[in-house]
């Protein structure tokens, strides 16, 4: 559970420079991580399409008066390049 909550905090403050980095940015060992956790309960891409959907509406219902279709295209974006890195680790763990 450590390490999750690492990788949380790393993702966390990826996210918050976001709008000063312009992207984001997580470590090559929390990539193989997700992509391994999501291979291992099975994840298919119907699971990251209705999460991503739940993702933009919650935002959008969470900041109304600041959604806008930039802020949606600019979320989408960050959420797919995210889910294509993962993608990429969706492999069984390596053993050591």
């Amino acid at each position: 559970m450590e390490a999750f909550n690492e990788m949380e905090g790393d993702i966390c403050e990826s996210a918050v420079n976001l709008p000063k980095s312009g992207r984001v940015t997580v470590r090559e060992l929390n990539l193989i991580d997700l992509g391994a956790t999501h291979f291992k309960y099975g994840v298919v891409d119907e699971h990251l399409e209705v999460t991503k959907y739940a993702l933009l509406k919650t935002m959008k219902e969470a900041v109304p008066d600041m959604w806008s279709p930039e802020m949606k295209s600019a979320w989408a974006e960050a959420y797919d390049k995210l889910v294509g890195a993962i993608k990429k680790e969706m492999k069984p763990p390596q053993t050591s």
